[in-house]
């Protein structure tokens, strides 16, 4: 199929370079042993996706048929989203929430997190509950060492479930509680 316009001509919506470098992740220091491994994949994944777009041969899937146009836009967005899911991990964001029993009123603190569905869009996926805010608060803030532990807990939640999306089943367990377990190298 030809297009009946110079594509060099027209102004390019998406300009790979200036996205990855826009949202460039920052690894917190203390988690920075923790997402090496994961970090070389990312990198990794960045070169595959310019490699793709890049690529002015014939495109086939993982079974060597032939995409369509639709298909390599589908593909694009799948890396992006795949991409945005890496910065959520690397530059990890908290939100504390409240909830509230009827019953009691008593106030408890939760810690979000937010991921991404396949459409590209952020909804809250993780949380903590932290327990009780008169039990948790020292001097009306939460700890440190509390702050460092749930900041953990949901990077291993979210480091678990991207593997778990994106690597072939029997390259994951499950624990005894059928947790995802995601084996060490």
């Amino acid at each position: 199929m030809k297009i009946e316009y110079s594509i060099k001509q027209s102004t390019p919506k998406f300009n790979l370079e200036a996205w990855l470098s826009e949202n460039e992740p920052v690894i917190n220091k203390v988690h920075l042993k923790k997402l090496e491994r994961l970090y070389q994949h990312y990198v990794e994944l960045k070169d595959e996706f310019r490699d793709f777009l890049n690529s002015t041969e014939r495109i086939v899937d993982a079974s060597g048929i032939p995409m369509s146009a639709i298909d390599v836009y589908n593909a694009i967005e799948f890396y992006k989203i795949r991409i945005e899911k890496l910065w959520l991990i690397f530059n990890l964001k908290l939100y504390k929430t409240y909830n509230v029993n009827k019953e009691t009123q008593v106030r408890y603190i939760v810690m979000r997190a937010f991921w991404i569905d396949e459409k590209g869009k952020p909804f809250r996926k993780f949380s903590k509950n932290l327990g009780a805010e008169s039990k948790v608060l020292v001097k009306g803030k939460i700890p440190v060492s509390e702050l460092e532990s749930v900041e953990d807990y949901i990077l291993t939640l979210m480091w678990d479930l991207y593997y778990f999306e994106y690597i072939s089943d029997d390259e994951v367990g499950y624990d005894e509680e059928g947790n995802i377990v995601i084996p060490n190298e």
